[in-house]
């Protein structure tokens, strides 16, 4: 298989150099699609990828029961590296804001802060 699908580009290119895959796959689908699609709006699909995060942190507002996975300490690590080396201060807020909810149980209010930031961060690059 090539790089395209095993390793592409708009999955691979955070300066940490973890892959969007080695942490969305530890997350519920709605988080860890939005995940994805913030991962990769400047590589691939601009603001429409950010319509589509926020079309899927808005979904997950209307079902919040579906939390509180178990963090592997590998994965632990990798978002810690991850979120070190993000340079964009709103996308650090959102990336860390999905990583409570996820992962610690922190209140749905993050999830719509996040979409805030994420509709700002759209008027940006309009």
């Amino acid at each position: 298989m090539t790089e395209k699908v095993n390793h592409p580009i708009h999955y691979n290119h955070h300066p940490s150099g973890v892959e969007a895959i080695d942490i969305i796959e530890h997350m519920i689908f709605n988080l860890g699609n939005a995940f994805k699609y913030i991962f990769r709006f400047n590589l691939k699909g601009g603001l429409e990828d950010i319509d589509k995060a926020i079309w899927y942190l808005e979904r997950q507002t209307k079902n919040p029961n579906t939390l509180h996975f178990e963090m592997p300490d590998a994965v632990y690590l990798k978002i810690q590296k991850f979120l070190e080396k993000e340079d964009d201060s709103m996308l650090k807020v959102v990336y860390n804001n999905i990583i409570q909810y996820q992962f610690y149980g922190e209140h749905p209010k993050v999830l719509w802060e996040s979409i805030e930031i994420l509709h700002r961060l759209e008027e940006r690059y309009k």
